[in-house]
């Protein structure tokens, strides 16, 4: 049997750690329920055409302990996920990484809304595209995400054509805590219009 490092045992026997992550989650929950409000507002009164089937009564916040081995926390608002068919604008804060706000887009959605779509990316600057074949990835590691100005319109048309899904996303370090729900905002309203 393996026995802990000098490292596992400090932290098995360090409650504080795990009181104050305890206390930070709530936090994380409590700003993610405000931003989910401030997204409720702004798409009550959009004129946006949501693909049918998208969820906009309610966003869906959940957690989860593991993503590459550390905690996450999840806003999904909108959202419509099949098997076949996303529409999705996912709002992340991965623990020791960053805050990110991503676009999701799949099957049926992406096809109705691509049109000029991929010429209106090719001109972003800023925003990180998904060039991985799994579209659950969200780390900003290559190969996942590159920023966009390093693609060709080319290379987004054969990632769309080769994988049918598309992600584009935008971060924020976890110390501008204050921005968060600005940035979310902001990043929802930019990725709609990349969709008109």
């Amino acid at each position: 049997m393996d026995q802990p490092t000098q490292e596992e045992l400090q932290i098995l026997n360090d409650q504080r750690f795990l009181i104050v992550k305890q206390q930070l989650s709530e936090k994380i929950i409590t700003e993610l329920a405000e931003i989910e409000r401030t997204l409720h507002q702004e798409l009550s009164s959009s004129t946006f055409p949501f693909p049918d089937g998208t969820f906009l009564r309610a966003g869906k916040i959940s957690k989860g302990e593991n993503y590459r081995s550390l905690p996450f926390f999840i806003l999904d608002y909108p959202r419509l996920f099949t098997k076949e068919d996303a529409f999705a604008y996912r709002t992340m804060l991965w623990w020791g990484n960053e805050f990110s706000c991503t676009l999701h887009l799949a099957g049926r959605p992406l096809h109705d809304l691509s049109n000029g779509l991929v010429n209106r990316l090719s001109k972003e600057k800023k925003l990180f595209f998904c060039i991985h074949d799994n579209p659950w990835e969200y780390h900003f590691e290559d190969p996942n995400y590159v920023p966009i100005e390093n693609l060709t319109t080319k290379e987004i048309e054969n990632h769309i054509k080769d994988h049918d899904f598309i992600k584009v996303s935008r971060k924020i370090p976890l110390d501008n805590w204050d921005e968060f729900g600005d940035f979310s905002l902001t990043t929802l309203r930019q990725f709609l219009k990349l969709l008109r």
